[in-house]
């Protein structure tokens, strides 16, 4: 019950801010769950024993996503930002007395939580400030959040009724292969509910293709934060969201389906 009434409030916020709100409201969404999430990564490394920069990783992705907004057809920012915090984050451990092999890990931490939470997540501010001549970035976006999240709670649900054979015991037991094909039946339908609501233009078999696609890749994300829970020990990434855990429990999935849905629409579908 939790887990419904907190995605009973946080949708119709998501529905405003992502469809009628400026985009401005939007990059301020996407860098509060960023702060989350990466603060709930660098949680887990902590607890696994990695000594990670914090602080100044949080200046760095808040800088990514401002550079996604400022210069959404410039790659050269963000990248340029990216070998700056790793230089800085070098700089931070050595600079403490450090030897390199004890500065390596953290700062292969720090960089991955910067990849895998900031980046992904900008890519989504300039998605959705896009446009293509099968409807608009926004489309794209609430499309990407329904096949992902629709696959997620099939696979919970088909998970606990019919769940007999593990997915992958050594990350996650509870995790079964028929919640697995569950998941993908549920992307499957929220592609006809994504075409009906959101992209009336676009054609179907794309949209189912792209939709399995998007949810096998999001069930890679779900496993992949299982697993650093699972080697920080702990069950949840934090408790921010009743029923769902913690930000990154709740975006593990979008977190790496998003470049996939970036990469269509700006290199198959080219954006405007």
């Amino acid at each position: 019950m939790k887990r419904v009434l907190t995605a009973l409030v946080l949708v119709p916020v998501l529905i405003a801010i992502i469809g009628y709100a400026p985009p401005l409201c939007f990059l301020l969404l996407v860098a509060g769950a960023a702060v989350l999430a990466l603060d709930e990564f660098f949680s887990l490394a902590t607890q696994s024993g990695i000594e990670v920069f914090r602080v100044p990783a949080h200046g760095s992705s808040l800088l990514l996503l401002a550079s996604f907004y400022g210069s959404p057809a410039n790659a050269w920012p963000v990248l340029s930002l990216l070998v700056a915090s790793c230089l800085l984050f070098f700089a931070l451990g050595l600079g403490r007395g450090d030897r390199l092999p004890s500065v390596l890990p953290g700062v292969a931490a720090t960089l991955l939580g910067l990849l895998y939470v900031s980046l992904t997540l900008g890519l989504l501010v300039v998605l959705q400030r896009s446009s293509t001549s099968w409807g608009p970035g926004r489309g794209w976006i609430f499309f990407l959040l329904l096949v992902v999240w629709f696959g997620d709670t099939a696979a919970f649900y088909t998970g606990r009724a019919l769940g007999k054979h593990a997915l992958a015991p050594l990350i996650s037991p509870k995790k079964t292969i028929e919640g697995a094909v569950g998941g993908l039946f549920g992307n499957v339908l929220a592609a006809f509910l994504g075409k009906q609501i959101f992209l009336p233009e676009a054609p179907l078999i794309q949209l189912l293709l792209l939709s399995l696609l998007l949810g096998a890749v999001s069930q890679i994300g779900d496993l992949s934060e299982s697993a650093l829970k699972r080697g920080a020990g702990v069950k949840d990434s934090s408790n921010l969201l009743p029923g769902h855990g913690g930000m990154l429990d709740r975006i593990d999935g979008v977190l790496l389906a998003s470049p996939v849905m970036f990469g269509y629409v700006h290199f198959v579908l080219g954006r405007h």
